[in-house]
């Protein structure tokens, strides 16, 4: 990908960030499947993925491992690795999982170069990145590297919008957390379709998108325009399936992400803690 501003990437280095991405680590197995299958993403993954055969998977930006311990949960054929440029959040995976499948990537670092460095096949079966693409500071370029890599299937989850070209300048688009700056660069979804299918014209793509007015949220700095509803902003969840009765397939969805039904036992914890936080 080429060298990377320093600022982008710094705080993602920080115990903060490995703390804030590791809440899933209290929720039991059963209410971590919920939770992650609640995720139009991992539906995509789940309509497509073979409990019965053995397949390797990649996540790019795997942060502190609870999607291992999902796959591990549902589909325990899976091969897994995780690669994330976070060493606080990986030392995290490691000390849960000391498995060996978790591993640091340098940001600006090519994803097939990483892919060789992993003991797995070249290019493995599955490649999945969740909410990574749109905190790239060339967001189409790390798209194109997971792309290059991907030998079945690829799923990611990205930020789209239906009206508007892409603004790729990250001082123009972009989010504020652990004191420091990242990219938040919010994809126009028919130039990402027309970009993937250009370099897999023989792919099925399906996309399910959750409309969801992204900007002035969560410390978002975004294009005027991303704060208005009729620019059709997006979570959006990408399945690109390269082995398919459909090839040339192009189907975009409009779905919401759905509610997360916890068991009861957790319900009440969560109800507890939002007393306690008010108390204080």
């Amino acid at each position: 990908m080429g060298p990377v501003p320093r600022k982008w990437y710094v705080d993602w280095q920080s115990e903060d960030h490995g703390r804030v991405f590791d809440g899933r680590r209290a929720l039991s197995d059963k209410n971590l499947v919920r939770n992650y299958e609640s995720f139009n993403d991992v539906q995509l993954l789940n309509e497509r993925l073979d409990r019965a055969r053995k397949v390797s998977l990649l996540e790019v930006g795997c942060a502190t491992g609870e999607f291992y311990r999902y796959l591990r949960t549902k589909y325990p054929l899976v091969n897994y690795r995780g690669i994330d440029i976070s060493r606080s959040a990986i030392a995290r995976a490691r000390q849960k999982y000391p498995q060996e499948r978790f591993f640091v990537s340098d940001a600006g670092a090519k994803v097939a170069d990483t892919v060789k460095l992993l003991g797995m096949p070249e290019n493995p079966a599955i490649v999945y990145s969740k909410d990574v693409a749109h905190h790239q500071t060339n967001p189409r370029e790390f798209v194109t590297q997971l792309v290059e890599v991907t030998s079945e299937a690829l799923i990611i989850r990205v930020r789209t919008r239906d009206v508007g070209q892409t603004v790729a300048d990250p001082e123009l688009s972009c989010q504020y957390h652990y004191q420091g700056w990242m990219p938040y660069i919010v994809l126009n979804l028919e130039e990402l379709i027309a970009h993937i299918t250009s370099l897999l014209p023989g792919c099925e793509l399906v996309a399910y998108r959750n409309h969801v007015v992204l900007g002035g949220r969560e410390n978002r700095f975004l294009p005027k325009e991303c704060y208005l509803p009729e620019t059709g902003t997006a979570e959006t969840a990408v399945g690109v399936f390269l082995k398919t009765d459909h090839p040339g397939r192009v189907r975009v969805e409009d779905r919401k992400d759905r509610a997360i039904r916890y068991s009861l036992d957790r319900r009440l914890k969560n109800y507890a803690g939002r007393i306690l936080r008010n108390l204080v």
